[in-house]
């Protein structure tokens, strides 16, 4: 008789049987490959942020400068080269923030390298030019992977769509 109550209570011990083991790494397979999938989307999100403040921070940089310097500030955008320069009156200013030696912001780094500039439009050109008191000569867009950022014509502010 107490051989059969011992072998009762062995029978209902705690643990893991094989199969819920099995079904628990199952689930942590799933979920890690469901995360490792959109971790790319995700990147991409977030490095298009990333060159949309870069490009935002200093369009409103050109535009102070054009307004404290009481000169012309261009911004000149190549989408061939996925970069920009800002140029004063007296040429390229090559100690402008996140430029390289040439004065050149690229976005096309290993960081942004997934970006691409679609298209450029102010007026028909690829240049945005602050007047010295810092309007705009005339507003447009840049357009990125999957946004737009419009310079608006007279006030020189931004929006993202």
């Amino acid at each position: 008789m107490q051989n059969t109550l011992h072998s009762k209570n062995c029978s209902n011990s705690s643990g893991f049987s094989m199969i819920e083991l099995i079904i628990v790494v199952m689930l942590i397979g799933i979920f890690t490959a469901m995360a490792l999938t959109r971790t790319d989307t995700g990147l991409t999100t977030i490095r298009e942020q990333i060159a949309i403040d870069q490009i935002t921070n200093d369009i409103d940089l050109a535009r102070s400068m054009a307004f404290a310097q009481n000169e012309a500030i261009t911004i000149i955008f190549d989408k061939n080269q996925e970069s920009y320069g800002v140029y004063n009156g007296s040429g390229i200013i090559k100690d402008f923030p996140n430029s390289n030696s040439d004065g050149i912001i690229s976005l096309d780094n290993s960081y942004l390298r997934n970006l691409d500039i679609k298209e450029v439009s102010f007026g028909g050109s690829a240049n945005l030019q602050f007047q010295p008191l810092g309007d705009p000569v005339s507003g447009g867009t840049i357009v990125l992977n999957t946004k737009t950022i419009t310079v608006e014509p007279i006030t020189g502010k931004w929006s993202v769509n």
